[in-house]
């Protein structure tokens, strides 16, 4: 049996549909530390992973960066490129600490797609405009956020490389075709509902496993 842990925010969790990823010989291991930001973890360097709940050749998935691209990195315009850059380095330092004595695989998985604001579909944003009218856990526009979003995920995927890390990419596979979560795959919130490509990269990267 193979055993696959995530950590990190509501993307790694039940609220990320991992408890709907089932695949035969595949033990989901949901590792939730709330809504959680790349920005603290990487900054407080924490020690997410325990080591006497891993065993060799598990796959360890750490999930952060959503909650920072929608309600944070607004905050450091115009110098948001160079926050990012901050926040991935600083972010993958503190997985090198969590795995430096682990003999696992390492995933680091996407920031999701961010929500239109402005798509109604999208019931999370009208509860949030009803309760909560300066959106507090919204900030920038939506192009604004969704560029934010693209550029995380490039550098995610440029440090994996760096790093010998796996980039656990479904981005394409959610993302309609202006840039935002595909509500048709979503939960009415910020999340993805409908797991589908997630079980199939899943199964790809465990395949000769």
């Amino acid at each position: 049996m193979i055993k696959f842990h995530t950590y990190g925010d509501s993307h790694a969790g039940t609220f990320g549909s991992w408890d709907r990823v089932k695949v035969p010989g595949i033990d989901i291991v949901i590792n939730w530390l709330g809504p959680k930001l790349m920005y603290s973890f990487g900054r407080d360097k924490e020690i997410i992973v325990k080591q006497e709940d891993i065993k060799e050749n598990d796959f360890i998935c750490f999930c952060f960066g959503e909650i920072d691209c929608r309600a944070h990195i607004n905050k450091y315009e115009p110098s948001w490129k160079e926050n990012i850059d901050n926040l991935v380095e600083e972010y993958f330092k503190a997985i090198t600490l969590n795995v430096k004595d682990l003999n696992v695989k390492v995933c680091v998985y996407n920031a999701v797609p961010q929500l239109e604001r402005s798509d109604k579909r999208n019931k999370w944003i009208r509860d949030w405009e009803e309760q909560d009218p300066i959106n507090r856990a919204v900030k920038g526009t939506d192009k604004d956020r969704a560029k934010y979003t693209v550029y995380m995920n490039q550098r995610l995927k440029e440090l994996c490389k760096a790093h010998g890390y796996i980039f656990f990419d479904v981005y394409e596979k959610y993302v309609d075709e202006k840039g935002y979560l595909n509500p048709s795959y979503s939960d009415g919130n910020c999340h993805i509902h409908n797991p589908i490509f997630m079980i199939e990269k899943l199964k790809e990267l465990t395949k000769n496993e």
